[in-house]
This record gives structure tokens, sequence and C-alpha cells, in this order.
């Protein structure tokens, strides 16, 4: 339905260039036919109904929120049956307010990127958010097109070809492509007839110089839309609060006041105000009237490895010769460390590996917008980068109470007479540089439950 009613703009002709950019990525981010297998589009794993994150509460609950891909796994026996990636689906709502990766000498420490590793650095483009839009078009686990150029052909081949030569220009996808175009575009990323090779669409100079300019800009007029009022509107009840349009319950206020101190939230999701989690006070005006509920920094919060990720299963070869995890349930997810070590070829900063044993283990600080946003009551919605919390009760819990119950046991294994997630929280995937200003914060069962409340005005389309 949003892809119609965007197709349908882009045909009205009463766009003006601001909004044609946006539409050009909405219409992109709702496209499935940009998948190797024409099945897969960027919002089946960025549910707007879900704040833009994963939209499916079994996959929440069985999967961590990983999403099935666009590559089927037809060998006999396998399990999973779809190449499916490693982690949560990260919400892109407000990601376009997160800079381009840069190392902070002074803090010694990272800022900004996207991605859970922040391996979408924004280097080239310098716009992070346009370098995770080239990102899942090129995953073996999600869309898995084996050539950038497979992206670009299929948008020439698209009901929108002549809305996005209106956006970026007469005959931007006019490239003489060559006649196997659509066998090698329907063989997955990772195929072994493939030979490892990354740029197997056989194109003249001067046409994968423009193949890799309209990439650039699919990617581009994605992040348009992200960064839109459709996406990241700024129209929380918190947003009108800050207005002077909205008052906050009491509950909703003192989850406020607990977010911002006792339950020192706001140290890493940034709200505009002082933490008053050392003693004072804070009774001045938010310095920020938009603020974005993250530092946008990477933390090791000490999470039990998700043991239900499929991920752990998929050491074999699909029938395509392609082998996802051949470490198995012997991967550790390193978070920044996986890929400040090369996981995804050297990082663009070299000087960046030397950095790489103080980020083992630390994900992105996601922003608190939204977080609560779900399609309807009684939705699962998977939480953190594996998926391991389902509840923004269970988030709130696991940051009060994880060093008051920790066992040196896996998910799954927790002693008899305990419960985990509530008395027993497994030991920690990756113990390196493990965040130690959480885990026993003292908040009580009703105060965990009112930063929940304090949390659900930070969800988008409140009308004061």
């Amino acid at each position: 339905m949003l892809e119609a009613k965007a197709l349908a703009a882009a045909n009205s002709g009463k766009l003006d260039p601001y909004h044609q950019v946006q539409t050009l990525g909405e219409l992109e981010i709702f496209d499935p036919n940009l998948s190797v297998n024409s099945n897969i589009a960027c919002s089946y794993c960025h549910d707007p109904m879900a704040g833009y994150a994963n939209g499916v509460s079994i996959l929440s609950v069985f999967t961590g929120g990983s999403n099935p891909g666009s590559v089927p796994i037809t060998v006999s026996g396998a399990y999973p049956n779809n190449r499916i990636a490693k982690r949560n689906p990260q919400s892109y709502t407000y990601a376009t307010y997160y800079p381009p990766l840069h190392y902070n000498q002074s803090q010694a420490d990272f800022y900004g990127g996207n991605f859970w590793d922040g391996r979408a650095s924004g280097y080239r483009l310098q716009n992070s958010s346009a370098h995770q839009a080239q990102g899942p078009p090129l995953d073996t686990q999600e869309m898995a097109n084996p050539d950038s150029a497979c992206v670009v052909w299929k948008l020439s081949q698209s009901a929108y070809k002549s809305f996005f030569e209106t956006v970026w220009g007469a005959d931007s996808l006019e490239i003489a492509w060559p006649s196997n175009v659509a066998t090698i575009c329907s063989t997955p990323a990772g195929a072994a007839s493939l030979g490892g090779n990354t740029t197997p669409v056989q194109l003249s100079t001067s046409d994968r110089t423009l193949s890799n300019k309209d990439f650039d800009e699919f990617a581009q007029a994605i992040a348009s839309y992200e960064g839109s009022d459709s996406v990241s509107p700024f129209t929380s009840k918190f947003d009108y609060y800050l207005a002077g349009s909205a008052t906050l319950t009491t509950q909703e206020q003192n989850g406020y006041d607990l977010f911002r101190g006792k339950g020192s939230c706001n140290t890493c999701h940034l709200d505009g105000r002082s933490s008053t989690l050392l003693g004072g006070s804070d009774t001045g005006q938010a310095a920020s009237l938009q603020p974005l509920f993250t530092d946008t920094t990477y933390n090791n919060l000490g999470l039990p490895k998700n043991v239900r990720l499929p991920w752990y299963s998929e050491d074999t070869p699909d029938q395509w010769g392609f082998t996802a995890n051949p470490l198995g349930f012997g991967f550790t997810d390193l978070g920044m460390g996986l890929f400040l070590d090369g996981y995804y070829g050297a990082p663009p900063d070299l000087s960046w590996g030397v950095l790489e044993p103080k980020f083992d283990g630390k994900f992105q600080t996601s922003t608190a917008r939204n977080a609560a946003q779900v399609p309807y009551a009684g939705f699962v919605k998977a939480y953190m980068h594996n998926g391991y919390l389902t509840s923004l009760k269970e988030v709130v819990h696991f940051y009060n109470t994880r060093d008051v119950y920790p066992y040196n046991v896996l998910s799954g294994h927790c002693p008899e007479g305990t419960i985990e997630k509530v008395t027993c929280w497994p030991m920690p995937e990756d113990p390196n540089n493990e965040n130690l200003t959480i885990g026993k914060l003292g908040l009580s069962p009703e105060e965990e439950d009112d930063i929940v409340a304090f949390l659900g005005t930070l969800v988008d389309g409140y009308k004061p």
C-alpha cells in the first residue's frame, strides 16, 4: 500500500525536488524486486508499524528478530531453510542524524556510523545512513545481490525508472547491459560459481562508473527518506512535552526522573538534560529540543548469547556451495571488534585496527525513540543486537539486575529455582570491555515499570 501510494505520488508530477528524492527512497525501500529473488524488500526487516524494526512476533521469539533473507536453502534436512542474518534488525528511525564514524581522541571512543557494529562508517559519501543502505542489497544473508550493478539493473527495469532519472538526471540508468545480466543477477552472492568475484556483471569502464554512481544515488535517496517526516518526525508525546503542549502523567514523569537519575539511562541515551545519578538536581530547560536519545557510541552491555539465533546452525554449505557461518555455535559476535578486526574487510581507516581489543563486544547505542512502538497490543518485539530481550520490561530489568543475578551458564541452563531473565542472567557472550555503570541500579519493580511508561512517550505520532 505504501509503495503504491509513493508510486502514485512519483507519477503525479506535483512533487517538488525535496520530496522527489524522499519519494524515490520510499519506493526503493518497499521494492522486493531489488533482492536477488525479487522477494525481500528493505521494509520486510524494517516495519514502519514496529518503529522500522522487525515486525513479526514469531521471529522475535524464535530467531532473535533475525529475518529470513531472499535465498531459500533447499539442502535436505537443513536448518534453517533460508539464509538468515546473525542480528536483530536495527531500527533506522533518526539514523540519519548519526554522523559519519569517527574516533574521538579525547574521549577515546567511536561516535557515529551505522549498523550495530559501525561498519557503515559513511567515509566515502560522508553519510552513514546512505552507506548502511548499500549493505543489505549485497549481504549474502539478506537481499543477496552478487554485484551492486545488479541493483542498478533492477532499478532500470522498475516501474519508477523514469522517476529515478527525473531525480538524478536523464539517462542515469542507460547502461549497456551484457546479455547474461539476468542470469548473473539471479545468482545469490557467495555462490561458488561466482568464484569470489564481487563484480561478475561485465561492464565497460564507463558503464561501471555510471553504475557505481547510480548505486550511490540509490542509497542517498533511501537516506533522504529515512530522514523525512515519514520516518523521523520528532512527533512523540515527549516532543510536545518539551514544546509545552503536552503533560506527562504521574507515572511517566516518575519514569522520566528515573531515566535521568537513578536509572542512569540518559548517560548514553542523551535527552538534552544532565544526569542526576550522582546527586544534585537539574531543574533547567532541556538544552536540546530534539534530543536523539543516543550518544551514538558503542557499549558492551554483557548480554548473554542468544542460543536461538539460526545463525549458529548455518555451518554447512547450502545448494550454492556457500557456508554463512563456518564456526557454527563457536562464533562469538564481537560487534565493533569484528569490523575493526577485518571481518568485513579492512576498515577504511587502517589506524583503527589497533583499537580492536578495546572495542570487542561493543555495539551501537540505539536511540530509545520508537523503541516502544508496536503494531498491536501483545506484539512481541525483539531488542538489542541479538534479540535476546523481548520486551522493554526485560530490557530495563536487565540493566537493573544483570549483576544481581549472574550465573555462569548459557541461556536455557539457569539453575533450578531461578527464572531466566527474572532471577537469572546467563553469562555474557563476550566479557571484554563490559559496561560497569549498569547491572545493579537498585530499582524497584514499580520503578522499572515507570521507566517503561516513560519510554512509551517517545513513540512518534502523538496528537496533543
